[in-house]
């Protein structure tokens, strides 16, 4: 029945290595993809990767309000974003997601530019907000077109190939390039101002070349459908909203989602945040501290790339509420690492801990994706999305509210340990939803009476 959970392979069809496409999905599309994909999350991390410098260079910030500030931002920021998110993805499901996705890349580009000629704080937030928007357009962009293009037997390989190529930017491009930048200009002569324009700049064409990228080689995946190109946006996202609730397997989906997003803006914030906060109390320069936070970071992105084949397997060979528990679960363990291992520059336990809160990132990037793509029906699967992206928000904004009272109310590490507890407890629930549902096969056989999407 069309909806249905089907791993099975039409092979009639093309595909692109393991990666099984849909109908008129050309491998060029989704090497094409694979790229925009890349760019978009090397933005989304190395922000939060380049931000301390930043604040400690252009706006001279203590480390003592850096917290605070940063939470209080991404709540203004994510407060912004929710009122886009929904509309975004129902947009997705009407004109298409191509658009929204060079359009989000257009405005990160643009925001690029802008970002390092903040001198004061006002600009500063200006900036950081329409760069938000430009994040929360690309990465529910990225969703849709990535359950879009792959058999659902080949979801967990699509996104585990995506992972590591995603990773690899990040690591490379975005955490040991673009982490490391600043200092290198300083290192020509410029003094930390001209330092962190140039870096910026350097990202602004990059972000433009992926937009270019995306226009000539991404293919919508929106489905042709007249009747629903006359639905009007209020009837599109009732659809998708009731897909949702009426699905329990998509009902935890967004919980995790609601975690996964504090999962991301931990690793991306929080954790460089950290240890250059700890450098600069120690006495270090900024620039030192930050060139060993990007190092540290680039170090979890290379274990996330390692164990996202792993994800791809599990995820497209166990049922995928089970492998979402068990990747919450790992999730857990990485940040309770991050939470004892103490001081970042003395520990000696300091890489492995990178490396296990890496995997533990990866482990829920895939699950959750694949899931939602396996379960939403694919008409409204840009509206699912939507909403999935706005339980992510909602999460941001406490979590990220959180985190930084924790971070300088209490410790500069116990952003960590509350985000270990939440992946816990939702891993919980997961386990819950497993036992009540049973497999992807059981509720498909409960489900052939529905009504065909």
């Amino acid at each position: 029945m069309p909806g249905q959970p089907n791993f099975e392979i039409d092979r009639t069809q093309r595909h692109f290595g393991p990666i099984w496409l849909q109908p008129g999905i050309v491998p060029i599309n989704v090497a094409s993809l694979f790229f925009c994909a890349m760019t978009v999350i090397i933005f989304v991390t190395a922000s939060g990767v380049i931000a301390p410098y930043l604040l400690n260079e252009h706006l001279g910030m203590p480390t003592s309000e850096q917290g605070v500030f940063t939470g209080n931002l991404i709540v203004i920021i994510e407060s912004i974003a929710i009122l886009l998110i929904i509309p975004i993805g129902i947009l997705a499901d009407k004109v298409g997601r191509r658009p929204i996705f060079i359009g989000a890349l257009t405005i990160i580009s643009l925001g690029c530019l802008v970002w390092p000629l903040a001198r004061s704080v006002e600009p500063y937030v200006a900036v950081r907000i329409v760069m938000g928007v430009g994040f929360s357009m690309g990465t529910l962009s990225l969703g849709t077109v990535i359950a879009d293009y792959p058999q659902n037997a080949s979801r967990g390989k699509m996104i585990s190939i995506n992972g590591v190529i995603t990773g690899l930017g990040v690591a490379l491009i975005g955490a040991f390039l673009f982490g490391q930048l600043p200092n290198t200009f300083k290192g020509m002569g410029f003094d930390p101002i001209t330092a962190g324009r140039f870096t910026l700049w350097i990202m602004s064409a990059f972000a433009a070349f992926g937009a270019f990228i995306t226009y000539l080689g991404v293919k919508d995946g929106r489905p042709k459908d007249q009747k629903r190109d006359r639905q009007s946006l209020k009837e599109i996202f009732h659809e998708g909203f009731g897909a949702t609730r009426k699905n329990p397997r998509l009902s935890i989906a967004g919980v995790a989602y609601f975690i996964s997003r504090g999962d991301l803006l931990v690793m991306t914030t929080f954790f460089t945040l950290w240890i250059v906060a700890v450098g600069v109390d120690g006495g270090m320069d900024t620039d030192s501290a930050q060139g060993f936070a990007s190092r540290l970071f680039g170090t979890s992105q290379l274990a996330l790339i390692i164990f996202f084949p792993v994800m791809g397997y599990l995820v497209d060979r166990f049922d995928r509420v089970t492998t979402l528990a068990v990747s919450l679960f790992i999730a857990a363990v990485g940040y309770f690492a991050l939470y004892v291992v103490g001081d970042p520059f003395e520990s000696p336990f300091m890489i492995l801990v990178a490396i296990m809160a890496g995997a533990g990132e990866a482990a829920v990037i895939v699950s959750g994706p694949a899931l939602v793509g396996q379960e939403a029906p694919r008409r409204v699967r840009g509206s699912v999305f939507g909403v999935m992206g706005a339980a992510g928000i909602f999460g941001v904004l406490i979590h990220s509210w959180a985190s930084g009272q924790l971070f300088n109310g209490v410790s500069y590490q116990t952003p960590f340990l509350y985000m270990a507890v939440m992946n816990a407890v939702v891993g919980v629930a997961a386990v819950i939803v497993r036992i009540k549902t049973g497999t992807s096969a059981d509720v498909a056989a409960r489900m052939q009476a529905a009504v065909a999407e």
